[in-house]
């Protein structure tokens, strides 16, 4: 062989060497005349003879002659063997066609077709890479005219490039076949090296048709890659230094044996795993591993066109099911979710409804409440004991000395510190007896033994016209320094019967007139509990003069202690107080079941104060449906309250006298929010309103993708049966994952990473 950076055949002799560079330097000038033909243009020469192109004159056709320029020794063997399997392989159009053969002329010649588009060799000088597309194409029409070959018992003995020429129409032709061996002989035949099969590279080897099996797959890798499979600068240069021809043979076979699998193939993004596993087979060292003809390729690439072809309706037949499960499930969800919508608008609106219905009853029920208490601070002022007893205690020279002290201090908030004359007030014997009257009286609404469980009273107090409370008595036990008597409370709603409390630092003692009416006074927190109470006060007259009452009569009630306002912590529908009064405090939340819970377990209340936002009771008042989170759901202890509420909002109208002045009557019916001074919200649990059709949606969800999860897996069993049937005949190779490599030494093939 000569240097091996070039595709060579068969090695030449020194003296064959000699004579072809000899006869190269005439090439201007044919060898021969070829009766017939005009030789027109020098071709080309090879190692044994020239190729000119020339034109039948009968015909004008050009053709390509190729002259062997020695009869004896192995020139005419080849001539004979080439010659004759062209002959034999001429009807087939992917092998290059034998037109005439000049036997007994000198120099000895043989007239072929001319295929104008160079060799494959030249194709890959130009475009090192094909497409993937193109490459099989054109692999394929090599194994057609390699399997017509052997089919008449022709084997080509050295496929490469080279030679493989291409058409006008780029289509290729099987050509020099002077290596080639019919399928019976026992002769050694020598390829191209890395287009040759290991066991061929063997003085001693016997030709088979696996040789030219390797070779195409050689070629489509190169064809791919750019480069012949096992080719590197470094096993060249080892073949070119090892000598002699046999010892060259043996480096190759070494080379091929200990190098690495080939493998570019399995990197290019354009094969796929059936063309991988066909080059990777062809490719195989051990024999016993490769195809043992191209008939088996060819079936393989029919196959892998096959699976081609069908795998867009193969697709279809599994996408085509899941899109309709796929619009079949967008619309049954947005079915399932616009009748849920339909459904909780349908809820939501009665439920509203059916809340106002309830806030509306609720405030009614309140506003009886409160009657009941007015009547009860009424009866009380005018108890005849309690009565006798204050004029006693007004009678006392001391306590009128103390309250004029008391009220010399000028401003409520200087009462409410330690002083003297409070201190004296404390042991008045007259204010004890008064509280002690006080006391009895209470006594019948507290505890147990309360004559109107529904009436439930904290403190009840009486102070004079100057707004100083004269005696006082709790539901419970107080220390002498949360005791108020001797301190003045004009400043209050309760004393002057106004809407808002004052200022106990801005107001002057005796400047601000008392009440001359029963009255219901503004919420206050109560400063031993933090719990919101209410006061109800009424007027009483020692004397008929009516101008000015000699003391007012007060009764605080835990707004907790309202009937209407008690109910279950955490519960789904709860009735909540608000203040309704302008100011700072409006839409404070006044009552509420968790402040209950708080007083039923000892608690305090919170200092802090929870109200709604004023766009929100605008619009509950106005009558409007909104989604209500209750404030009291961002206390520490409020998480029962959380979420999203139905709530709607009714104004609690406070009783009026008769016109007699002796007759509580119920109050007149406003607007939402007009003058009201409380207001009464009932809310109900959202959650709760649409459990059924969370219920429902969530039962037709579960139906819906039971039905969806059995559609699908019938259509992917009945999928999986075509595919099965569809595969029928199909190499098992074809359905094993990943990409096969060929481990030297093998016969079997494995599964690449």
């Amino acid at each position: 062989m000569q240097n091996m950076n070039h595709e060579q055949t068969e090695i030449q002799s020194v003296d064959g060497r000699s004579t072809s560079q000899k006869l190269s330097m005439r090439a201007t000038t044919p060898p021969a005349e070829v009766p017939g033909y005009r030789l027109t243009q020098f071709l080309g020469s090879g190692a044994f003879g020239q190729v000119w192109v020339g034109i039948d004159l009968n015909t004008g056709r050009s053709v390509a002659v190729k002259f062997y320029l020695h009869r004896g020794g192995v020139n005419w063997s080849l001539l004979s063997r080439e010659v004759k399997n062209l002959v034999t392989l001429s009807a087939d159009r992917h092998v290059v066609q034998v037109l005439e053969v000049g036997w007994d002329a000198d120099p000895p010649y043989y007239v072929m077709e001319l295929v104008g588009g160079g060799s494959l060799e030249d194709l890959l000088e130009r475009r090192p890479r094909l497409p993937v597309t193109e490459a099989v194409a054109m692999f394929r029409k090599i194994g057609v005219g390699l399997n017509h070959c052997h089919g008449k018992g022709v084997l080509h003995c050295d496929i490469k490039p080279a030679n493989i020429l291409l058409g006008d129409d780029a289509e290729p032709r099987l050509a020099d076949f002077g290596q080639s061996r019919l399928s019976h002989e026992q002769t050694p035949a020598l390829g191209t090296l890395f287009y040759m099969a290991p066991e061929q590279a063997d003085l001693n080897s016997t030709p088979d048709a696996s040789w030219d099996v390797y070779a195409a797959g050689a070629i489509l890798y190169r064809m791919l890659i750019g480069t012949p499979p096992y080719r590197s600068e470094e096993v060249v240069e080892q073949i070119d230094t090892a000598g002699s021809l046999p010892k060259r043979l043996e480096r190759y076979r070494e080379a091929i044996a200990s190098g690495a699998v080939p493998d570019g193939h399995l990197q290019h993004r354009g094969v796929d795993r059936p063309l991988a596993r066909i080059i990777s087979k062809c490719l195989a060292v051990d024999p016993k591993a490769r195809y043992a003809n191209v008939q088996q390729i060819l079936d393989d690439l029919a196959k892998r066109e096959t699976s081609r072809t069908r795998r867009p309706l193969m697709l279809l037949g599994i996408v085509g099911p899941l899109l309709v499960l796929l619009a079949t499930t967008f619309f049954g969800y947005r079915s399932i979710k616009q009748a849920s919508t339909s459904t909780m608008g349908a809820l939501r609106t009665e439920a509203f409804g059916s809340n106002q219905l309830a806030a509306s009853f609720a405030a009614r029920t309140l506003e009886s409440e409160i009657a009941r208490y007015f009547q009860l601070a009424r009866d009380e002022a005018a108890n005849p004991e309690l009565t006798q007893q204050l004029r006693d205690t007004f009678a006392s020279a001391e306590v009128q000395q103390t309250l004029a002290e008391i009220a010399a201090m000028k401003t409520p908030a200087l009462t409410h510190g330690k002083s003297a004359p409070r201190d004296r007030l404390l042991d008045n014997p007259q204010r004890i007896d008064l509280d002690n009257v006080l006391s009895k009286r209470l006594a019948r609404y507290i505890g147990d033994n309360a004559r109107d469980r529904r009436l439930q009273l904290a403190t009840m107090f009486i102070t004079d016209t100057e707004g100083t409370i004269l005696g006082i008595v709790y539901d419970d036990t107080v220390d002498e320094s949360e005791n108020s008597a001797g301190r003045n409370f004009c400043y209050r709603t309760y004393f002057h019967g106004g809407h808002v409390d004052f200022s106990k630092s801005d107001v002057t003692i005796g400047q601000i007139p008392p009440l001359t009416s029963t009255h219901l006074s503004a919420a206050f927190p109560s400063t031993a509990t933090r719990l919101w109470k209410v006061a109800v006060s009424t007027p009483i007259y020692l004397t008929d003069d009516r101008s000015k009452p000699d003391a007012i009569f007060v009764v605080t009630i835990n707004l907790g202690d309202f009937e209407l306002l008690q109910s279950k912590e955490g519960a789904n529908q709860i009735a909540v107080l608000v203040e309704a009064r302008e100011g700072d405090s409006r839409g404070t939340i006044l009552q509420h079941p968790l402040m209950d819970a708080r007083r039923v377990a000892g608690l305090k209340g919170e200092a802090k104060s929870y109200q709604m936002s004023t766009v929100l009771m605008d619009k509950l008042l106005s009558g409007g449906d909104a989604d209500y989170l209750d404030p009291l759901a961002k206390s520490l202890d409020g998480q029962a309250y959380a979420g999203p509420w139905i709530a709607a909002m009714q104004p609690v109208e406070l009783p009026e006298l008769s016109s007699a002045g002796d007759e509580i009557l119920a109050g007149p019916r406003g607007t939402l929010g007009s003058t009201a001074d409380l207001l009464v919200l009932v809310q109900y649990r959202l959650e709760t309103v649409m459990a059924p059709v969370h219920q429902m949606r969530s039962a037709l969800l579960v139906e819906g993708a039971a039905a969806l999860a059995s559609i699908l897996m019938v259509t992917l069993t009945l999928w999986f049966f075509v595919r099965r049937v569809a595969m029928t005949g199909t190499d098992v190779a074809d359905s094993d994952v990943g990409h096969p490599t060929i481990p030297r030494g093998s016969t079997e093939t494995m599964p690449a990473k």
